[in-house]
């Protein structure tokens, strides 16, 4: 349950916080001790306590939900499950128990595949870290810039040939860098999914009080985000039925 200990020890290697004089890191360790010795209630609330300071990571998310589940607290853990595969797709412990924990649900929704394009795609957004990606568009921007000015500066024909298209690739692939990071970023702050939260909802025909019910979800089911009015949204399931519901049934994934 706790394979991804050192990756995200990596993660935090570096990061620090106030509190008590404790890095973040040794916080984290202090959560999974907390999971190991199976004070699970204590480690939830170590983990949230990251998270809601601004620590993001898949595997944190990913040991939150393990803890979660373990208390029985089906729908946050699906939540968080879905939180570490929407930062990190590739996480196949993630998707692992996320399978099992949708096992656990009442509402049984098949999920269409995705189209090929979107996985393949979703695949390449996801397969370095933004920050990652970041960096590639100043490299290659760097090495456009490099190249120009071997250019500009050096006489013989071949070199010259040579440095300028160099650059242009450099500063194409800038781009195509900088389109994928701008669809990461996109992608992890979209308010795109949702996890019913209540143990029973009912999905109303409008946004108000008093609307006619249409039909009853449970914990733990996954909608989609169509669209907000004040304190309601509008979502929709995978085989097309949808309505309204409370803001406060559900939490963003």
């Amino acid at each position: 349950m706790m394979k991804h200990y050192w990756n995200i020890l990596i993660a935090f290697l570096l990061l620090t916080s106030s509190l008590s004089g404790q890095t973040a890191l040794e916080r984290f360790q202090a959560a999974n001790l907390s999971y190991e010795e199976k004070n699970f209630e204590e480690a939830i609330e170590q983990y949230n306590q990251l998270l809601q300071e601004g620590y993001i990571s898949d595997d944190l998310h990913y040991n939150l939900g393990n803890a979660y589940f373990r208390t029985n607290e089906i729908a946050p853990a699906i939540l968080h499950y879905e939180k570490a595969l929407k930062v990190n797709p590739s996480n196949e412990d993630a998707a692992h128990n996320l399978k099992y924990a949708n096992s656990r649900t009442i509402d049984k929704i098949e999920t269409p595949p995705e189209l090929f394009f979107y996985r393949w795609w979703k695949a390449i957004t996801h397969s370095f870290s933004l920050a990652s990606w970041t960096s590639f568009i100043i490299l290659f921007i760097l090495f456009g810039i490099g190249g120009l000015a071997i250019y500009f500066f050096f006489k013989d024909s071949k070199i010259r040939k040579l440095s300028f298209y160099s650059g242009i690739v450099a500063f194409a692939l800038a781009i195509i860098s900088w389109m994928i990071s701008e669809s990461h970023f996109q992608s992890l702050n979209k308010e795109e999914f949702a996890i019913i939260m209540s143990p029973t909802v009912d999905i109303s025909s409008s946004p108000s009080e008093g609307s006619s019910r249409l039909f009853v979800l449970h914990e733990g089911s996954k909608v989609s985000i169509r669209d907000k009015s004040g304190e309601w949204y509008e979502i929709r399931l995978p085989n097309g039925n949808g309505g309204w519901i409370k803001a406060s049934e559900l939490e963003v994934i």
